[in-house]
């Protein structure tokens, strides 16, 4: 059975002049779900959000397909060395 979640509605403001507000909203027509995707990425990249939590953010369906946006943008998973050799170990011949 899959988890439901509350839903909350956040309003960002962001101090953007008219101009260039009009050119971003013309060349990003999702500008509200590119914005969320920026929060979403850099909140990851500084460790205020967890792999499970972008995809809950962005609504993706697995873990898998928040860590395949994020490689797109080049971030990768954050493993210290002890926990990759750890979920090596059983692949190792």
């Amino acid at each position: 059975m899959g988890r439901c979640y509350a839903s909350v509605t956040v309003t960002v403001d962001l101090p953007i002049s008219p101009s260039l507000s009009e050119i971003l909203r013309k060349r990003l027509p999702n500008f509200d779900r590119a914005a969320l995707e920026g929060l979403a990425l850099e909140g990851y990249r500084h460790g205020a959000l967890s792999l499970a939590q972008v995809a809950e953010l962005l609504s993706f369906s697995s873990r898998w397909e928040a860590q395949e946006f994020l490689a797109s943008f080049g971030t990768w998973p954050d493993y210290a060395p002890e926990t990759l050799a750890a979920e090596l170990a059983p692949i190792d011949p």
